[in-house]
């Protein structure tokens, strides 16, 4: 398959990622949720400081 001019290969409709593909979308879903959780437990942290 291609898409966006790069080819894409797909088993059972999921991309194959080479390991340092792989790798790379691990940090990056890594990085997006402890963004998250740091978003959240500075809030609690504040608000128990208020409390």
């Amino acid at each position: 398959m291609t898409f966006q001019r790069k080819e894409i290969t797909l088993e059972n409709l999921s991309p194959v990622f080479t390991p340092e593909q792989e790798a790379a979308k691990r940090r990056e879903l890594e990085q997006q949720l402890y963004d998250v959780f740091r978003k959240y437990a500075d809030k609690r942290q504040e608000e128990e400081a208020g409390a």
